[in-house]
Formats: C-alpha cells, sequence, structure tokens
C-alpha cells in the first residue's frame, strides 16, 4: 500500500495518505438508479446561478375556481357551485413585490419533510425579510442551498427537513448571503 493513493482515499494536508471507510450497500435492483442519482446529486457541488425575476406577462390567465374544497380523505359529493377565477399571477407573487419575485428548480431530496422534492419549481421573494423558521434559498460558502432558516444550541443553521442529512450550524469565517424566501412550491404530476 505504501506509495500509492488508492481510489476514493484522499491525501491530508502533510500529503500522506488517507484511507476513507467503506461499507457495501444493497439496494432492489428496481432503486438502484434512484440510489444512484440520489448519490451523484450529494457529491455535486451546488452550482452559483444570480436569481432572475419572474416574467410576468400584462395578461392574467384566469382558471376557473370552485367554492368548495375537494376532501383528500373520504370522497363527498362534487360541487358545480362556481365560485371565482384564480389568477396565478396575484397566487403566487405577493403584490408589490413583483421584481423581487423569481423560480428556482430543486435539484436534490434535503427538504422532502416540507413538501419539496426534487424537481419541484419553488417561488422565491428577496422582498421579503428572512425570519426564523423561514425556508430560504441561501449560498453558504459559494455554495447554492434551500432550508430551513433556524437556531441550533444558540447558533445560526440551515436546517434540512429530512432526517439523512444533518443542520449546517454556522461558524465563524463562513459566509451566508440569503437570496430570499420561499413562498411557494410546484409540483407536476403530468407533463
Amino acid at each position: 500500500m505504501r506509495g500509492r493513493l488508492l481510489p476514493g482515499s484522499v491525501l491530508n494536508r502533510h500529503g500522506g495518505s488517507v484511507l476513507s471507510r467503506r461499507q457495501q450497500l444493497r439496494v432492489p435492483v428496481s432503486q438502484r438508479d434512484t440510489v444512484l442519482a440520489f448519490l451523484d446529486a450529494y457529491r455535486q457541488p451546488a452550482i452559483g446561478l444570480e436569481p432572475r425575476p419572474v416574467s410576468l406577462t400584462p395578461s392574467t390567465l384566469a382558471l376557473t375556481a370552485f367554492a368548495s374544497r375537494v376532501p383528500a380523505g373520504f370522497p363527498s359529493p362534487a360541487d358545480d357551485y362556481l365560485d371565482d377565477t384564480l389568477d396565478l399571477n396575484e397566487a403566487l407573487i405577493i403584490k408589490g413585490h413583483e421584481a423581487a419575485t423569481f423560480v428556482l428548480q430543486v435539484k436534490g431530496w434535503s427538504m422532502i419533510q416540507a413538501g419539496i422534492f426534487d424537481g419541484d419549481r419553488i417561488v422565491v421573494d428577496r422582498a421579503l425579510t428572512p425570519v426564523q423558521g423561514d425556508v430560504v434559498v441561501a449560498v453558504l460558502n459559494n455554495d447554492l442551498t434551500i432550508k430551513r432558516l433556524g437556531m441550533v444550541g444558540g447558533d445560526l443553521a440551515l436546517i434540512p427537513e429530512n432526517p439523512h442529512f444533518k443542520p449546517i450550524v454556522l461558524k465563524d469565517g463562513d459566509t451566508l448571503e440569503v437570496w430570499g424566501v420561499v413562498t411557494n412550491c410546484l409540483r407536476s404530476f403530468r407533463r
């Protein structure tokens, strides 16, 4: 083993090889691609992009909105009563914040317990002041991430909503820039 660097090992700051521990993991063949995609995404550094405002069109798209709510439990008789129309611009963007609002596509699984999944699109408002408990898009040490803003042991932290990810507690020397507060999440069930 002397004199060569094994695959998966790294050099320490003194130039010596540090072996990384490995463990074989068995996954169902049907889940292989999903697990590999997850691991690949986990290893990829975030891409530093500048946010761009949502492109707004002067016309509104009016969707039909019914007065009744749809039960997610037991079915109930359908209600034909038409309540109003729904303007997606009004529903997704806070009035007066149009120029400060942008949309990003989520990559990764760190926010699944907040209902934000890989491939979802999030609406982010830069005009809102982030407060503890908000889901934010932030740049931490040049890496873009989406996490919940919070405190861990009295220190500011970016907290994932997935038990497989650990909170990122800010340390001296870390640079954090909050791009904005996540206000909505859009998910497509069929394209």
